[in-house]
C-alpha cells in the first residue's frame, strides 16, 4: 500500500485551501485506490465527514497542525513513499517576509528525513526580496521536481531559481461539486426568490500591512493591527455597495455574499456583514459556507460572481458562471490568462483613483458580454490538473 503525505495551506479556515486539498485526495485515491494519505489538521472530524463523502480514503490520518503534531510529522514523514507540497500561496513575501523562510526551513528538514518530496501547482511571487528569493532556491533544491499553478507563479520562481518550471492548474479545479438539489435548497432556505438570479460576492479585507517580517495572522492576534486600513475598506465598501445596488436593479437580482476565507484575522466575514449592512435597499443575503464542493455548487447557481478571492472565481468559472476579480497581486491575472478572459479583472489599489463603482457594474457586465467557453477551459485546466497528480502518485509505487 502507498503512503502519501499532503502538506498545504489553511484547509481548516479557508474553502480554497481545503478544496485543493479534497480535490488532490480524491484524485490520488482514484489512481491508487488502495493509498494511505496523511494530512495535517485541527479538524479531524470535519475531513472524516469529507472522507465519508468520498472526497478522501475513509482510514487518512490527521495528524495535528503546529508545535502539537510536530513529533508525529516527523515519524509520518520517514515512512510514506511521497510527500507532496501542494497548492495554495505557500512561497511569497506579500503576508510576510517570514513565509519563504518558514518553508525552506519546513522542506528542507522534511527532505532530509525523506528525500521523495516534491512540490505540486504552487502558488508563488510575489518575492520582492532577495533574501525571500534565496529561500525559494533552498526549498526547490530539497524538492525532487516543482510545478507552479498559473504563469504569475512561474515568473517569480522561475526567476528565482534559474530555470523553467511546468505549470499545472491549481487542483481545486478537480473539485466535484455537491449536487444541484443541495444547493438550491440553501438558496431556498436563505429566503432568496425562487428563479430569481442573484449575483454572488467575496470580499475580504485588504489594507493592511503587508510584506514586514511579522505574519498577518500574529499581528491580529497580538492585537496589532485592529484600525489598519478601516478608512480604506470603508470606502471600498461604500463604493462596492453602490456597484451591486445598480448591477441587481439593472438585473433585477439578489445578491448573495459568500465569505470563503473563515479565520478571524482574515476578517472576510466581518466585511461581508458590513457590506450586507449597506445593502439594505435591495434584497441580500449571507451565507458562510466552509464544504468547498457545496460552496461551488452554489456558485454554479449565481448570474455573477465577483471576488477578491481567487478561489471563488475558480469554483465559478468551472459551473460556467461568468466572473470578475478584485485582485490584489498577480496571481488574478495568472487565472485569467488560464481561462482566456479578456473581461471582468479589477484592481483593488485602484479604487482610490474615484470611479470605481462604475467600473465595477461596467465590468461585470462586460464580463457578463464575453463569450463564455468558462467551463470548458476549466475542464482542460482539471484535466491537466489531474493528469499531473495521477503522474505524481504513480510515482509512490515505483
Amino acid at each position: 500500500m502507498a503512503q502519501i503525505l499532503l502538506l498545504g495551506g489553511d484547509a481548516d479556515s479557508n474553502v480554497g485551501d481545503t478544496a485543493i486539498l479534497l480535490s488532490l485526495g480524491q484524485c490520488i485515491a482514484r489512481a491508487l485506490p488502495h493509498v494511505r494519505l496523511s494530512v495535517t489538521s485541527n479538524q479531524a472530524l470535519r475531513l472524516g465527514e469529507f472522507a465519508g463523502l468520498g472526497y478522501l480514503p475513509r482510514d487518512t490520518a490527521v495528524l495535528p497542525k503546529g508545535l502539537p503534531g510536530f513529533a508525529s510529522l516527523l515519524t509520518t514523514a520517514r515512512r510514506q513513499d511521497l510527500i507532496i507540497v501542494g497548492g495554495g500561496g505557500l512561497f511569497q513575501d506579500d503576508d510576510s517576509r517570514i513565509k519563504m523562510p518558514y518553508w525552506a526551513a519546513r522542506i528542507g528538514m522534511l527532505s532530509a528525513l525523506n528525500s521523495r518530496i516534491v512540490g505540486h501547482s504552487l502558488g508563488a511571487g510575489p518575492l520582492q526580496h532577495e533574501g525571500s528569493r534565496r529561500f525559494a532556491r533552498l526549498a526547490c533544491e530539497s524538492l525532487q521536481a516543482v510545478s507552479v499553478r498559473d504563469g504569475f507563479a512561474q515568473g517569480w520562481l522561475s526567476r528565482s531559481i534559474g530555470r523553467d518550471l511546468e505549470v499545472v492548474p491549481d487542483p481545486a479545479f478537480m473539485l466535484t461539486p455537491a449536487e444541484p438539489a443541495c444547493a438550491r435548497s440553501v438558496i431556498r432556505h436563505l429566503g432568496i426568490r425562487p428563479r430569481r438570479p442573484f449575483i454572488a460576492v467575496a470580499l475580504r479585507r485588504w489594507f493592511h500591512v503587508r510584506g514586514g517580517f511579522v505574519p498577518h495572522r500574529i499581528r491580529a492576534a497580538a492585537g496589532l493591527d485592529s484600525g489598519e486600513g478601516a478608512a480604506q475598506m470603508t470606502a471600498l465598501r461604500t463604493e462596492l455597495a453602490q456597484a451591486l445596488r445598480a448591477l441587481a436593479r439593472r438585473l433585477d437580482a439578489s445578491i448573495l455574499l459568500m465569505p470563503s476565507y473563515h479565520a478571524k484575522h482574515e476578517g472576510d466575514v466581518d466585511q461581508c456583514q458590513s457590506l450586507l449592512a449597506q445593502l439594505h435597499d435591495v434584497e441580500a443575503r449571507m451565507l458562510s459556507i466552509r464544504n468547498p464542493a457545496l460552496y461551488k455548487s452554489v456558485a454554479g447557481l449565481a448570474t455573477v460572481m465577483i471576488s477578491a478571492r481567487m478561489h471563488p472565481l475558480i469554483f465559478a468559472a468551472s459551473m460556467g458562471v461568468p466572473i470578475v476579480g478584485l485582485g490584489y497581486n498577480g496571481k488574478f491575472e495568472g487565472l485569467f490568462n488560464l481561462l482566456g478572459r479578456k473581461s471582468g479583472l479589477l484592481w483593488l489599489e485602484n479604487f482610490e483613483r474615484g470611479g470605481f463603482a462604475g467600473e465595477v457594474e461596467r465590468v461585470a457586465l462586460d464580463a457578463m458580454a464575453e463569450p463564455n467557453d468558462l467551463k470548458v477551459r476549466s475542464a482542460e485546466m482539471a484535466a491537466a490538473a489531474a493528469a499531473a497528480t495521477r503522474e505524481l502518485a504513480t510515482q509512490a509505487t515505483s
